[in-house]
């Protein structure tokens, strides 16, 4: 480890949490799985944890207080605030009392908020336990709405009275982040806090984290696989592999800094991995013609109204005039900001939901009048990859159940021994090993869950792929590999794919065409390259700015 770069930052500063030989291993496994770890955070000072899927980032910072279940603690000490509250592996100190000093943005949004609850009432019950202010109080009620508008919600007196379920992955995330700040914590954990993002979102809420980090003196563990973020935001980063912390540096002065190969290898390669990933590419996936004069997908004038306002004062959100036609073994990406349309177009483009108005025609037949036979085929045909994948699993089948369900719903004729067969290679085409049959998802990192909902998916060989967000929850060199996978399915089997996606590099590596969405409208479709390298709307321009 560096060692010069793990000292405090400044004689006169005081860390708000010290932890040394920190060891932690999962309640299921016989192994350690993070390794005497050592590393101090000065009051103020906003510290950075980088490494790719499955280094053991969540497990570090979230075992030390309590909120991993399926952590097991095994040696140690850690300090917060100069007060022990682990001594030798063993917790010292209830984690309760900790709670209203310790904010906590956790990776999936969804599973963090109760879905039976209007957000503005988590948001006042927050405050309550932090303030003492009634959630039924105008004051209470104010600190809510201003919490929401800090964070980018609009409309907040509508949005208040919303469920969960009524906002978008990115406008969940944001929802818990305004609980975390509700309580004006000293020390703010966040995992993840952008996976779900667009880039403009991004920046936005970075900067919110940052703003409230200098003006207020407080600390932030931010945990992110996003290497140009934490570059960007960081006063220090810590790089983790294996369990392991290998570096400890100023991000900014890498360059200059004593780090591990490894280390240099994760920074270098956010500079070329476009240029990696599609010499990878290349040969597997040809660009796209016309050779059909039928499209495979024909959309016209769909559109959907919701009966909640959470995205514009005054008006239903809804999609809006959407046509689009995409083609046998085409690749189309979807680009937006978060709220923009995207997942509802790829839901009713699955037939998970039913448009107000429009037509829809898959291989020239209308899907809103299929046959209780015809739907079964057209959900094998087209299978879709969610945003959330912890969501979309099941937390009581292990691995093996999960892709087998799948198997003995869409082909039943298969022997056992085949379908075990299938399901390992189809974890080995996703990066895991048949060590994951027995286990189930929480036992998983973000991105290794990904990778499951990923072979699942492609368990029932469909014919498209209706991906919302596939790789949002994967590091860099994660990402080339699931790239590069999605790139051999379709050379080899002629897949169609919609891309959904705020990474403007990878509609670039991947998509022949983009659509890009605003507030439930095309505002601007046509060549990738075309679009993102020379943007007819402002809307799309300011996309592409705010790209880290």
């Amino acid at each position: 480890m560096n060692l010069d770069a793990n000292k405090i930052i400044g004689s006169q500063k005081r860390s708000i949490l010290d932890v040394q030989n920190y060891s932690v291993g999962l309640k299921r496994a016989n192994q350690s799985l993070i390794l005497s770890v050592s590393f101090s955070i000065i009051k103020g000072e906003i510290f950075g944890i980088a490494g790719e899927s499955g280094s053991g980032k969540t497990l570090l910072t979230l075992s030390m207080f309590g909120l991993h279940n399926a952590a097991r603690l095994e040696g140690g000490d850690v300090y917060f605030d100069d007060k022990k509250i682990i001594e030798n592996g063993i917790k010292v100190v209830d984690t309760k009392n900790l709670a209203l000093r310790i904010g906590f943005i956790l990776q999936d949004p969804f599973s963090s908020l109760n879905p039976s609850v209007r957000i503005g009432r988590q948001i006042a019950e927050a405050i309550y336990l932090a303030k003492g202010k009634s959630p039924t109080s105008s004051e209470n009620c104010a600190a809510v709405y201003e919490l929401l508008s800090e964070v980018g919600i609009p409309d907040p007196q509508n949005a208040y009275d919303q469920y969960p379920d009524q906002f978008s992955g990115g406008m969940r995330q944001r929802i818990v982040i305004a609980i975390a700040l509700s309580q004006d914590p000293e020390l703010l954990i966040a995992d993840e806090p952008t996976t779900a993002l667009d880039a403009s979102t991004q920046r936005k809420i970075i900067d919110l984290i940052v703003d409230r980090s200098r003006q207020r003196g407080l600390s932030v563990i931010l945990v992110s696989h996003n290497l140009a973020l934490l570059g960007a935001t960081v006063d220090r980063v810590a790089v983790m592999k294996s369990g392991k912390i290998l570096d400890i540096f100023n991000p900014r002065k890498i360059k200059s800094a004593d780090v591990k190969p490894y280390t240099k290898t994760l920074f270098d390669g956010l500079q070329g991995v476009t240029h990696r990933i599609k010499k990878d590419l290349k040969g597997t996936h040809e660009k796209y013609e016309y050779f059909s004069s039928s499209p495979l997908i024909d959309i016209k004038n769909i559109k959907k109204t919701f009966s909640s306002s959470i995205l514009r004062k005054s008006a239903n959100f809804s999609l809006s005039n959407i046509d689009l036609e995409i083609y046998a073994g085409e690749v189309v990406g979807f680009l937006g900001e978060s709220g923009s349309g995207k997942s509802t177009l790829a839901s009713i483009i699955t037939n998970l939901i039913v448009p107000n108005a429009g037509t829809y025609k898959y291989k020239g037949q209308n899907v809103f009048s299929y046959s209780s036979r015809q739907l079964k085929k057209f959900k094998s045909n087209v299978q879709m990859i969610f945003q959330d994948p912890y969501g979309s699993l099941n937390p009581r089948y292990n691995i093996r159940s999960t892709i087998n369900e799948a198997l003995l719903i869409h082909e039943p004729d298969l022997s056992s021994a085949a379908r075990e067969q299938k399901i390992v290679q189809l974890l080995d085409d996703v990066g895991l090993d048949n060590t994951a049959l027995k286990k189930f998802p929480h036992e998983f990192s973000g991105g290794q869950r990904q990778r499951i909902a990923i072979a699942r998916a492609m368990s029932v060989d469909p014919e498209m792929l209706v991906c919302d967000e596939p790789l949002s929850s994967l590091d860099v060199s994660t990402q080339a590999q699931i790239l590069t996978l999605f790139s051999a399915l379709l050379g080899q089997k002629k897949i169609t794919m919609i891309f959904i996606t705020h990474d403007i590099n990878v509609a670039q590596i991947l998509c022949d065409r983009v659509y890009i969405l605003s507030n439930g409208r095309i505002v601007e479709h046509g060549e990738t390259q075309s679009v993102l390298s020379n943007p007819q709307h402002e809307y799309t321009s300011k996309l592409i700015d705010a790209v880290y």
